[in-house]
């Protein structure tokens, strides 16, 4: 326990020197020397990270962080002194001192490119830029007119006539009018156009004709759409592409340096007539009747007629056939008849000039009205799908005797056994006839319609297949046999409504606490149903069947069968509560099928040494006043009124442990010899609760309160006592757990000799401890003195005699017996024994210093001494001097002596 001890350890070399404090080395501080120590200290938010080092905040540096920073540094001898701030010289300023002042400021648009230095736009001058520069005032400021002076500027104007360049300077003087212009050799689709140059009144590099355009344009107002340009050596251009039999009107300019000059007068020529260039225009027809039609259009585009139209070409083409047509007309509309009704006819058209046919329209289609069918439906099939079900299946007329859209098709059914004619209409190719009655011949037949209807099919012959029956069996009733099985009971169909031979019914019987259907057969009636469950309400119903299938049910009939005993036992059967005194079992009702009736109780045999039947009405069930850890059996059934059911499977209950009875302690005597120990006999416990782990023994001195009164038992450990409620400031004696087994006594120690103890015995099992039993009382044998004897006096009564006084021993161990005295001077040593806490010693000298220790007797030894006790008698008068002379010395008398036999202190 030499050795400090710091939980959280020191850091870096640090030394745990007292507990939890630590010793740290020179640069590290704190409680685990995990600190570091800057110096001098870290400033601006900066964090000592490690001995001397500081981690500075963004925006400073130095060992210490007392140095800003700008991270674009300070010009011209600015200094940093915040971070991002730069503190400039006379003459700068800005973010970084890179801007320089100007004073004045510099005007019209001047720039401060040094301290009070400006740099001026053109036009200004002077130390603030605000003098205007005369730029007129030097070679006319190099204009081709007149300069004009501005305020930081100039600018160049042109004399009356002329145009300023885009050089800002120079001023145009464009061409004139081409002369002799001539439009020549014009055809179809050309024209020429020739010119001369215009007249240069003062001829110069840029006053030369560069180029010429030339325009050709169907508005004499407007430019065309063919404009071209020449080189300014031509004097010709020929237009090609142009629009046949057309006005066109024609110009030219000319072009030089300083841009175009005037055009002339527009010279109109018109080229010459050809075929029409483009298609007649709205091309369209409709029919008039079933065989005829009517095309009319427009003429095509007048820009690309070329010429005057003479008459119309039509082409007309039978589409389903490929037959063709072809006609004239001098008119915008025509008419064809002798056509096939509701046929596809595909037409187009052209214009002619004198010169020839132009191009033709575009395809367009048409299609006749259409008439009523010519011919009936083909290939009429038929095919049954049920007793009242006939399937039909056909085919249109032929193509060509359709004369149109079929829009439907009508039936017509005659049932032969009534001669009843029934009339349907299809849309579709095929029909399905419903409703029919079984077994009756009937005769279909089926013609289209269009505009119109066309002829029927000849009649086709079809019977109905055989259906089930059409109505239920008769008088149907259901009597109660017994418990389990039912009778049921009906009358057959009339011959009419049994749509075929009727080979037997079928019974529907339904479960009406489940919903559980149950079908079953039966050839006639009555039919008997057996194996049913008591107490459920069943229904029933049935059907006559022939082969095609059962017709419909009759009425239902419900009724519920008497109770019974149940056929199984309760569900879930388990022990719900276990407590070493008491079981409570539960258990569920028997399943819904198996209750037979209304569960009126439940019977619970209980098995231990014999059977015990209880009945109970709910499903649980507490048994009280069992034993702890024994062996149960049980298991239950349900009753009803009619009687019980059968037993669930036996379920085994083990009674937990539980603390054992009282143990009863026989015998606690001291050992003879051995005044530290005690012998404690009992017997076990008349009820063990359980299998005995241990016993314990709690003892106490009985001159203390009374012992302990255990409501509960706890554990035996060797600092509590083995049951609650113990009494304050009282000590127990505790013995750890002996094991189980036999004989049962046993030698307890520890004890403090010749004292009175009084003991009590307990149980334990895994549940815990018993009470305790009945406390027994017994003295432990005698020891020698523990201590010493106390409070001890020792005073003098005179000059020869003294007494001692004491008390006893704290811890006597046993009946004091005798005290012994020992009483010693520089010669003598004395023993003496007394029998009372006091003694007078006499017979001894004036002022005579004595030692005195004592010490304690029982019937077993001798106790401790006391530590020497030191006295000294009281003074007294001297005794006679000794051994006197006189002598007579040069006639004086001289006395000599010797010390008196008893001498006294002066």
């Amino acid at each position: 326990c030499s050795k400090a001890v710091c939980p959280f350890g020191c850091a870096n070399g640090g030394t745990c020197t007292r507990p939890r404090v630590c010793s740290c080395r020179s640069g590290w501080t704190g409680a685990t020397c995990s600190q570091p120590v800057c110096n001098p200290s870290c400033e601006n938010g900066g964090t000592c990270t490690s001995p001397n080092t500081c981690t500075c905040q963004n925006g400073w540096s130095g060992d210490s962080c007392n140095n800003a920073v700008c991270p674009s540094g300070c010009a011209n001898g600015g200094t940093c002194t915040r971070p991002r701030v730069c503190s400039c010289q006379s003459g700068w300023t800005g973010a970084t001192c890179s801007q320089p002042v100007c004073t004045p400021s510099c005007e019209n648009g001047g720039t401060c490119t040094s301290p009070n230095t400006c740099t001026c736009q053109n036009g200004w001058s002077g130390d603030s830029c605000n003098n205007d520069i005369n730029e007129c005032a030097v070679d006319n400021g190099g204009c081709h007119h007149t300069c004009h002076n501005t305020a930081g500027s100039f600018e160049c104007r042109c004399n009356s006539g002329y145009s300023l360049a885009s050089d800002g300077r120079t001023c145009n003087e464009p061409p004139a009018v081409p002369r002799n212009i001539v439009v020549s050799n014009v055809g179809k689709r050309t024209a020429t156009v020739s010119w001369v140059p215009p007249p240069n009144t003062f001829p110069n590099q840029l006053t030369a004709v560069s180029a010429y355009r030339i325009c050709a344009s169907q508005n004499q107002f407007q430019e065309g759409n063919r404009v071209v340009t020449a080189g300014q050596q031509s004097r010709m251009y020929e237009f090609t592409n142009l629009e046949e039999y057309t006005a066109y009107f024609f110009h030219v300019a000319a072009f030089n340096s300083f841009g175009e000059g005037a055009s002339n007068d527009p010279i109109e020529a018109t080229t010459l007539e050809a075929a029409p260039s483009a298609a007649p225009l709205a091309v369209q027809a409709f029919p008039n009747s079933s065989y005829n039609i009517t095309i009319l259009w427009s003429p095509p585009p007048e820009i690309d007629r070329n010429g005057v139209i003479i008459y119309y070409e039509i082409q007309l083409t039978e589409t389903e056939n490929g037959t063709e047509f072809q006609w004239t007309s001098p008119e915008l509309t025509t008419t064809r008849g002798s056509l096939h009704p509701h046929f596809h006819y595909e037409f187009r058209v052209a214009a002619h000039t004198s010169i020839g046919t132009g191009p033709f329209s575009a395809v367009e289609t048409v299609q006749t009205l259409p008439a009523a069918p010519t011919a009936a439906p083909t290939q009429l099939r038929v095919s049954n799908f049920d007793s009242s079900t006939i399937a039909l299946v056909w085919e249109p007329p032929p193509f060509t005797d359709r004369n149109g859209d079929i829009v439907r098709y009508h039936i017509r059914v005659t049932e032969q056994e009534t001669q009843t004619i029934f009339e349907y209409s299809s849309t579709s190719q095929h029909y399905t006839l419903t409703s029919l009655h079984p077994y009756y011949n009937y005769v279909i037949s089926i013609a289209a319609e269009t505009v119109g209807v066309g002829p029927f099919t000849t009649g086709l012959l079809q019977p109905t297949m055989e259906s089930v029956p059409s109505s239920a069996p008769g008088n149907f009733s259901m009597a109660v046999v017994n418990s389990t099985s039912i009778l049921l009971s009906w009358s057959e169909l009339p011959l009419p409504e049994r749509n075929g031979v009727v080979q037997g019914y079928t019974i529907c019987l339904t479960n009406v606490r489940n919903g559980r259907d149950t079908d079953y057969s039966a050839v006639s009636g009555p039919y008997s149903i057996v194996n049913l469950h008591p107490d459920f309400t069943y229904r029933a119903e049935v059907a006559a069947v022939t082969v095609v299938g059962a017709g419909p049910f009759s009425s239902q009939i419900e009724v519920r069968l008497p109770e019974a005993a149940p056929s199984g036992p309760p569900t879930h059967f388990s022990v719900d509560e276990l407590s070493p005194r008491s079981i409570t079992l539960k258990w569920g009702y028997p399943l819904e099928e198996d209750r037979n009736g209304v569960i009126s109780g439940f019977r619970v045999r209980f098995i231990s040494n014999n059977f015990t039947d209880l009945e109970v009405e709910n499903a649980t069930i507490t048994i009280e006043e069992v034993k702890p850890f024994t062996l149960y059996y049980a298991e239950v059934a349900a009753f009803t009124m009619v009687g019980i059911g059968p037993y669930t499977v036996r379920i085994r209950v083990l009674t937990p442990e539980d603390v054992p009875s009282p143990v009863s302690t026989t015998m606690l005597e001291a050992i003879q010899g051995s005044p530290t120990q005690l012998t404690v006999q009992w017997r076990p416990p008349e009820e063990p609760n359980g299998e005995l782990l241990a016993y314990s023994v709690c003892c106490r001195e009985s001159t203390q309160q009374p012992l302990c009164d255990c409501d509960s038992a706890i554990s035996v450990s060797s600092t509590s006592c083995p049951c609650g409620d113990l009494e304050q400031d009282t000590s127990y004696h505790l013995q750890a757990m002996f094991p189980v087994g036999l004989p049962h006594v046993k030698v307890i120690g520890g004890f403090s000799p010749y004292t009175n103890y009084t003991c009590f015995m307990t149980a334990n099992t895994s549940a815990g401890e018993s009470s305790p039993g009945i406390p027994h009382s017994s003295t432990t044998d005698e020891s020698t003195p523990a201590d010493e004897p106390q409070d001890i006096m020792v005073n003098s009564l005179n000059s020869t005699a003294i007494l001692i006084q004491w008390s006893p021993p704290h811890i006597p161990n046993g009946i004091i017996l005798f005290y012994t005295i020992y009483i010693n001077d520089s010669i003598t040593f004395n023993i003496i024994a007394a029998y009372q806490n006091s003694f007078m010693f006499g017979w001894l000298s004036p002022y005579q210093l004595l030692n005195v220790r004592l010490s304690a007797s029982t019937k077993v030894g001798e106790g401790p001494l006391t530590e020497s006790q030191s006295v000294t008698t009281d003074e007294s008068v001297p005794g006679a001097v000794d051994n006197l002379e006189v002598l007579v010395l040069n006639d004086r008398p001289s006395t000599s002596l010797g010390p008196p036999l008893s001498p006294m202190e002066y």
